[in-house]
């Protein structure tokens, strides 16, 4: 029986929990493929990196639920799934390079402030549970998540201002 029962606070804490699994499981196999679509350094250099530290966030999610006595439940995050769907309909409009770069910035960066979210939340139900251990793995997680938000925003802005100036030289091409 993969639907778990939610009637009390660990219960959700636990559905919870299991959807962050996910969502990590998503999110790493996400970044795969972003490694694979962009030309520019400093964007793969922050993917590979958060691609170990991705990794890092599943073992740490791995130890909360032995910590727990727990196992995840099987389950999909239908956020970071929706999050995918959007990335593959931007990807479907063959948008050229620079463009496409940037997409995939405004999607990391809806992706960061989800797990933001998430990890937030999670680290006060674990509070609230007195599980101090478990709150501290997840406060790991969080500000690394916190950590690629700011990158991606100062990426996001890098790569505008390349687009920009790109905009600029082929309106004075095309006069």
């Amino acid at each position: 029986n993969s639907m778990m029962s939610l009637k009390t606070p660990l219960d959700l804490f636990l559905h919870e929990l299991s959807d962050s699994m996910s969502a990590e499981d998503i999110v790493l196999d996400m970044l795969g493929a972003l490694e694979k679509e962009t030309q520019n350094t400093d964007v793969k250099d922050a993917i590979t990196h958060h691609q170990k530290e991705t990794k890092q966030h599943i073992t740490n999610l791995e130890k909360a639920f032995k910590l727990l006595g727990e196992k995840p439940e099987k389950t999909t995050c239908h956020a970071a799934e929706g999050l995918r769907k959007e990335h593959d309909a931007l990807k479907k409009e063959n948008p050229p390079e620079l463009v496409l770069e940037l997409g995939n910035l405004a999607g990391a960066a809806k992706t960061e402030h989800y797990e933001m979210a998430s990890y937030t939340m999670l680290m006060q139900m674990a509070k609230n549970l007195g599980e101090k251990e478990v709150a501290d793995l997840l406060k790991e997680n969080l500000d690394q998540e916190k950590e690629m938000a700011r990158t991606v925003q100062s990426l996001g802005k890098t790569l505008g201002k390349e687009a920009k100036a790109q905009m600029k030289d082929a309106e004075q091409a095309n006069s």
